[in-house]
């Protein structure tokens, strides 16, 4: 079979800008948690244990004055670097008045006296991670790692207590909300936090499906990795060949077959009438996620992930709350929101990466394999400047292969994991369609994977 090209995505012209218009900052890669879903946990992890200091921040300055938006975190819980309100103050007066700076925490170092150093310098945005607030049943966190808020909401409450009255001491407005990583074993409690943090008078949910690190958190994983329109190929198909008497779930093994049955043959035949209208319709298929997700669909996986998602949502209204749901299954047109955006990322090395995918090496399981992802990385801010880094030729390459999405649909294509996206045992080179940028494999373009920025 010949490797299906991938269904052209209209884009309109755009100028290339001239600055990055919003920036992630990792301020620290150290942590007081040690959570299951965190990309410390993945295996060939690495990330070291550092703290970007504010002299080497405050070289973000001409970058930092046309920036609209400037999240303080990355891998590690910003509130341990003692120069977070010191790069929040900075930042405050280098930034456009329109501007807002924010951070996600685990919200467990909040004090009176750091929510009043925060609100001061001008941080006007905080997200406290939230997995479960119940424990025992669904609520037990998988494997040996901690779950946000497993040990009790109390403290997370005190938390926003704290920073709502330090806003009120500066008469400074915030935005308050909460993220959740969704896992199978506590989906049910999403709408539980959803109602919790409109019970909280919070402004945001954010919800992101998983990225899994090894076999077993994949099996926590509840994203559909099919697009709608490879799944209504599907369903196509698999509607004539129910009309025959037949069932795709049985084609399982039958190609291979040297003596088939007439009922295998027009089995065969079907599945191959199924892939040749994707070829030629333009539709990346994975034949066996197909079937797997269908297999779910019918004991009710996704229906009730449905039923979840519509309580949250109703739950949200009701508390007149924001709440970003992230799609059930993979978006038909990717979106690389960060690069459409304009954001650039910086590690607490300094180091500067296009994406939250590519700023560290780690190993996670993706389409039943095992993906080494290495940093991409553009140059330092300790060395250049990070307006000349985004504006060097390399980085404005990388961004225009991004945004013209001429590479491959891997969760979707029939060979994956191939050698081309597994980055072992050599990095990643090009794709299979001759694309340098390792972005066909990513879960945030096919609208997975959602965060604050």
């Amino acid at each position: 079979m010949n490797r299906l090209q991938p269904t052209p995505t209209p884009a309109a012209p755009r100028p290339e800008p001239l600055f990055p218009s919003r920036l992630q900052v990792e301020v620290t890669t150290r942590c007081n948690m040690r959570c299951a879903m965190c990309v410390k946990s993945a295996p060939d992890s690495r990330i070291p244990e550092t703290d970007l200091d504010l002299e080497a921040f405050k070289r973000l300055s001409p970058a930092l004055a046309r920036c609209e938006a400037l999240v303080l975190n990355g891998i590690g819980e910003p509130l341990l670097n003692p120069d977070l309100p010191g790069m929040a103050a900075f930042a405050r007066e280098t930034m456009p008045e329109s501007g807002w700076i924010g951070f996600q925490t685990n919200g467990l170092l909040v004090t009176e006296e750091r929510a009043d150093r925060l609100v001061e310098a001008g941080v006007d945005t905080f997200c406290i991670s939230v997995d479960t607030l119940e424990m025992g049943g669904h609520g037990q966190p998988h494997g040996d790692g901690e779950l946000h808020g497993g040990t009790g909401a109390a403290r997370l409450e005190r938390a926003f207590r704290l920073l709502r009255q330090a806003g009120e001491r500066y008469n400074r407005t915030l935005r308050l909300g909460v993220e959740l990583v969704l896992m199978r074993d506590t989906a049910d409690q999403l709408p539980l936090v959803v109602r919790w943090a409109g019970e909280l008078g919070l402004d945001f949910v954010i919800v992101s499906h998983v990225l899994p690190y090894d076999q077993s958190m994949q099996d926590q994983s509840l994203f559909n990795p099919n697009t709608p329109t490879a799944t209504a190929l599907f369903e196509k198909w698999q509607a004539r060949a129910q009309g025959e008497g037949l069932d795709l779930h049985e084609q399982h093994g039958v190609a291979w077959k040297f003596v088939k049955t007439d009922r295998e043959k027009r089995l065969h035949e079907l599945v191959k009438g199924l892939l040749r209208e994707a070829e030629a319709s333009g539709v990346w298929v994975h034949l066996p996620h197909l079937l797997e997700w269908d297999r779910r669909n019918r004991a009710g996986a996704e229906q009730e992930l449905a039923h979840l998602f519509r309580q949250a949502g109703d739950a949200a209204g009701r508390a007149g709350m924001e709440v970003r749901l992230p799609p059930l299954q993979a978006l038909d047109e990717r979106r690389c929101h960060f690069l459409e955006d304009g954001t650039a990322f910086v590690t607490s090395l300094g180091d500067v990466s296009p994406c939250q995918f590519l700023w560290h090496q780690y190993a996670c399981h993706l389409d039943g394999g095992r993906k080494v992802v290495r940093p991409w990385l553009f140059g330092n801010i300790r060395e250049r400047d990070l307006v000349d880094i985004w504006q060097g030729a390399d980085y404005a390459d990388f961004r225009r292969q991004v945004l013209e999405y001429e590479y491959p649909y891997c969760s979707n294509c029939p060979f994956v994991p191939c050698d081309d996206i597994k980055g072992a045992p050599l990095p990643f080179d090009c794709d299979c369609l001759g694309a340098t940028i390792p972005c066909g494999h990513c879960l945030w373009c096919m609208g997975g994977l959602q965060c604050l920025l």
